[in-house]
């Protein structure tokens, strides 16, 4: 197999590699690349970079290098290679490229903690630093469903709605998201490429809010819907939960989750789908006790990449 690596400002052909991701994520059962990246694909930021393996001129393998705008010389790598390729050294090759094009902080995600991943981590010193579950449970025929949906008085649950809620939604995100390494750093920008997207659902979208004034948003339930695709049935995400710090151990979460879930299931959807972070005690209590099940789980591999 003749292959050429090539390193680049930006990413080429997203197109393309849409297609690879896509190809990847139906033979392993994991996306390889995180929302967030591949927002950053198609707005062209500012200091992406990416490996790219071709054959022939078909793109066979691929390895993004995004600069952490807080955290001077911190990447986040992720990297695929074609399930058709594999096997060949695709792998070994990016990563050496990758080693050449950055010096600093790594943090790689393994997806679905694909054992070709870890072993290329751990190739290059980096050791498994933060567990991110997918948990499951089903929708279609479930007994406990309509979930009970319990506010504490004053408080009421409306549906996002573009060009009013952003500037009140970005304020509750970051307040509750204050120490999440993604999260929390969403701009107005990120948020409208996500109003753009496809599966992008205002109705899904659940805010609570003060009912004396609406526009004062406490909590937040943001629902995803994943398009049915080869075969597999579509599918419901609880994408975001946020709470406000005055609205902690007040139920809001519990709530807002339940409210969400309600309207999922009468998508008819077979099953709803969640991300939480392994030392998320709480939060992992609370979605077992929703009925979810742990699915499938992400690993972020950290080190030092120097000279």
């Amino acid at each position: 197999m003749a292959v050429t690596i090539l390193s680049q400002d930006g990413v080429a052909d997203p197109a393309a590699l849409t297609g690879l991701a896509q190809r990847a994520t139906r033979a392993d059962g994991d996306p390889p690349f995180s929302d967030q990246t591949l927002v950053d694909v198609r707005s062209a930021r500012a200091g992406l970079r990416s490996v790219t393996a071709t054959e022939d001129g078909a793109l066979v393998g691929s390895a993004l290098i995004n600069p952490d705008s807080d955290q001077a010389s911190t990447f986040t790598v992720e990297l695929v290679v074609d399930p058709e390729c594999r096997g060949a050294g695709i792998g070994a090759a990016l990563a050496r490229e990758v080693r050449g094009q950055v010096e600093g902080t790594v943090e790689a995600w393994a997806h679905g903690d694909h054992p070709g991943a870890r072993r290329l981590a751990e190739t290059y010193g980096l050791t498994a630093v933060r567990d991110l579950y997918r948990l499951k449970r089903g929708l279609r025929g479930s007994s406990d469903l309509p979930l009970p949906v319990d506010l504490a008085e004053g408080l009421e649950i409306r549906p996002f709605e573009q060009n009013r809620d952003e500037n009140g939604w970005l304020r509750v995100n970051a307040q509750a998201f204050s120490d999440h390494p993604e999260q929390g750093r969403m701009t107005l920008d990120d948020l409208r490429q996500r109003e753009a997207e496809e599966w992008f659902d205002a109705p899904g979208f659940f805010l609570a809010v003060r009912a004396d004034d609406p526009e004062d948003i406490q909590g937040f339930h943001w629902t995803k819907i994943h398009p049915a695709s080869d075969g597999s049935p579509a599918m419901g995400e609880v994408y975001v939960v946020g709470i406000s710090p005055e609205q902690q151990g007040r139920g809001l979460g519990k709530a807002l989750t339940a409210a969400g879930i309600n309207y999922l299931a009468g998508q008819d959807l077979e099953h709803v789908m969640l991300y939480v972070d392994g030392d998320n005690a709480p939060a992992m209590a609370l979605y077992e006790k929703l009925g979810f099940e742990r699915w499938h789980l992400d690993v972020m591999f950290r080190g030092e990449i120097t000279g």
